[in-house]
């Protein structure tokens, strides 16, 4: 018995590890979905970055999109079919089929009686079956629920669309030249979907993204904030929402009751310098525009090949529920600006004065005021235009603002050496060095992400943009100047030979650092009409920054003599314990324990080379080694984790304090916590909180500069 139990338990102990993140610690507290753990089992641990971006979608779109988006990752790139039937093989439970067949019948029976068709005794609405396995949100069986997620996935960009090929399209078809394109109302189009997990774990950076916008201006901040919060917007539509907001901020400023008066002066001016935010954002990249899958173009071209059938128009359908897509009637799609009279939409009465709700989109007319201001930019953002936030250009400012830090704390300004040294300052080469290091940072973002077509109002050629995008990254002085800021800019005017010159002069005595180099002079500056052409070392710093950011976990894990280790590893490649023992300064034994350990933790390797063909371990040589590669995988695995469990921390705490959080939202500030130690205890609960906010952030910061730079 005693041995059966000791070979349960250790069954039981394999399990437990297999499961690591993903099993539930907190009793009750639910925050996975079904398909989590369909990837999971004791040969394939579960992947810390996939865990971190599914909690993300749980606490930003709720269960059920979690459960969605599991699937689309378990399963791969899938048809809304094959979605729903993968889905319900995990969540739907055993059920009888007479019971389901009974009450099949009886919904005919009350959809009969609804037509007039019979009389039936039931009174009462439709029955549902509840076909759920378990009680929790996340177990979804309908197919209009799947639907809905996906739409709230597809409109804040984390799946991507990709197919849209028709099943009834034969080989003979396909290899046509002139290939048909799908037409997206047609039931028998079928496109898959894939999530994006990496876009899904940085939801909790929308509010950094915020806040690096209001470098730019307030209406900026407040656009970028729409367009995170809804996913993807009209041009329109988002400028309307943050003159919306503008308004209702200006009365309550000046507490004024609303008049829906849009006649007045600070409510014009607000609505100008939104739309000028707006113009500034899209010429700078911070937001993208998002071709359709199919254009009014494409599907006027459909329309007047066959007037009738699945090719002739808009076709009304549902989804029965297998999630299938049945067409139940065919109409002309009515197209604006048509020649044709019978094209002609119907005239719909619309209610223009209810600005007040959150609807944006196509039930809104546009506002007469924007169309105006918006009409002398229609090369850059054309009609009805579809927006959203460009991430990867908020990746790259960010990026110019960390680097240029590193820049300034490597190589501290003049003045601040002699205020340490207390010695009279003197000028030397490394004066705004960070300043400018960020200002050709922010030139090659926007050289790489700007809409330089749209822009300039011309087309390229592959050719040119091949050369375009071979010039990314370099720079001449006269490029960076408009970026510099303006004590800066004056400094450098204000001396000899002019702002050109001098920044010239400065970057080329720059270029000569060489631990670690900072400037690289592409084009030797003298002689040069632009005073030379320069790059930033971009690579290199990054690599430098990473590389501190290892030691430091390494030294706050394993201690200081690990870290030493791991860096004569990197420095000699293979070596025994022996010689890691001398370069180290350590005695042998305790080499070799912090080697184990490392090589436990997975930051280290270890090759054993064997002597003879008995592969016997006392005659094998073991040779210790770093790969880069694996030991950046590790620590960014290691981060996930941490982000991943105080997430997990602050959320079981937030559903512990809900009551007192209710609360405090419904009593007033003097009714609520009269109780001394009640209010000690808010008090408690809020700074934990915020302490657990502050880490995830730090721990967010750090994730970023290892895996999004």
């Amino acid at each position: 018995e005693d041995r059966e139990t000791l070979t349960l338990a250790s069954r039981t102990t394999q399990a437990d590890t297999g499961r690591s993140i993903m099993s539930n610690a907190f009793g009750g507290f639910q925050h996975i979905s079904p398909l989590s753990n369909l990837t999971t089992s004791t040969s394939h641990p579960p992947d810390p970055n996939v865990a971190l971006a599914s909690n993300c979608v749980r606490d930003y779109f709720g269960p059920v999109v979690q459960t969605v988006a599991d699937a689309l990752h378990a399963r791969g790139p899938s048809t809304m079919h094959e979605l729903v039937a993968n889905i319900r093989h995990h969540c739907s439970r055993n059920w009888n089929e007479e019971r389901g067949r009974l009450v099949d019948g009886l919904n005919e029976s009350v959809s009969d009686r609804a037509k007039g068709l019979t009389e039936f005794h039931y009174r009462g609405g439709k029955v549902k079956m509840n076909k759920a396995r378990g009680t929790e949100p996340g177990f979804v069986t309908d197919a209009s629920h799947v639907r809905a997620a996906l739409i709230v996935l597809l409109h804040h960009s984390l799946i991507k669309v990709s197919g849209g090929e028709n099943k009834n399209t034969s080989i003979k078809d396909s290899d046509n030249e002139t290939k048909q394109k799908p037409d997206p109302t047609s039931p028998h189009t079928h496109y898959k979907y894939t999530f994006l997990h990496e876009r899904a774990r940085m939801l909790p950076r929308y509010p950094r993204y915020v806040e690096h916008a209001k470098n730019q201006d307030q209406y900026a901040a407040q656009i970028v904030e729409s367009l995170l919060i809804n996913g993807r917007m009209r041009a329109e539509d988002a400028i309307l929402h943050a003159w919306d907001t503008a308004k209702s901020n200006l009365q309550e400023e000046d507490d004024i009751v609303d008049t829906d008066d849009d006649d007045d002066s600070e409510s014009n001016k607000a609505l100008k310098d939104i739309v000028l935010s707006f113009i500034n954002l899209a010429e700078g990249g911070y937001i993208e525009m998002v071709q359709p899958i199919s254009t009014d173009q494409d599907m006027s071209g459909l329309q007047k090949q066959q007037e009738n059938g699945i090719h002739g128009g808009e076709f009304e359908f549902g989804m029965d529920e297998d999630g299938t897509i049945v067409a139940e009637k065919s109409k002309k799609r009515p197209m604006p600006n048509s020649a044709d009279g019978n094209m002609n939409p119907k005239k719909q009465k619309v209610d223009v004065g209810d600005n007040n709700d959150d609807s944006y989109g196509a039930s809104k007319p546009h506002h007469p005021k924007i169309l105006s201001l918006l009409k002398a930019h229609r090369k850059l953002i054309p009609l009805g235009s579809v927006y959203r936030v460009n991430t990867s250009m908020f990746h790259t400012s960010l990026r110019a603002m960390v680097i240029s830090r590193l820049v300034s704390e490597m190589y501290p300004s003049d003045t601040e050496k002699a205020i340490k040294k207390k010695e009279p300052s003197d000028k030397n080469n490394t004066e705004h060095m960070g300043a400018i290091v960020n200002a050709a940072l922010t030139f090659a973002a926007r050289q790489e992400h700007a809409p330089t077509e749209r822009i300039l109002g011309i087309e390229e050629s592959e050719e040119e943009r091949h050369h375009r995008m071979a010039e990314w990254g370099t720079f001449s002085p006269s490029d960076i100047a408009p970026y510099l800021p303006l004590e800066v800019s004056k400094s450098l005017r204000s001396e000899v030979g002019g702002l050109q010159q001098n920044l010239s002069a400065l970057l080329v005595r720059l270029s000569e650092l060489r631990y670690p180099p900072v400037i690289l002079e592409v084009e030797e500056a003298l002689g040069h009409p632009k005073g030379g052409k320069f790059e930033v070392c971009t690579r290199l710093l990054l690599q430098r920054m990473r590389d501190r950011i290892v030691h430091r976990v390494l030294t706050t894990h394993h201690g200081l003599v690990a870290a030493r280790v791991v860096s004569v590893l990197q420095m000699k490649g293979h070596c025994e314990c022996d010689a890691v023992a001398e370069d180290a300064m350590v005695p042998a034994k305790e080499a070799r324990e912090i080697l184990h350990r490392l090589h436990r933790d997975k930051y280290i390797n270890l090759f054993d080379m064997h002597v003879t063909k008995t592969h016997n371990t006392g005659t094998a040589i073991f040779l210790w080694d770093v790969i880069p590669s694996r030991l950046l995988r590790t620590v960014k695995n290691n981060v996930c984790t941490a982000i991943l469990n105080l997430r997990l921390r602050r959320q079981h705490e937030v559903e512990v304090g809900k009551e007192w959080m209710d609360r405090a939202k419904e009593a007033g500030a003097t009714e609520e916590n009269v109780h001394e130690e009640d209010k000690k205890k808010y008090l408690a609960f809020c700074k934990g909180l915020e302490r657990l906010d502050c880490a995830c952030m730090q721990l967010d910061e750090t994730l970023m500069v290892l895996k999004d730079f």
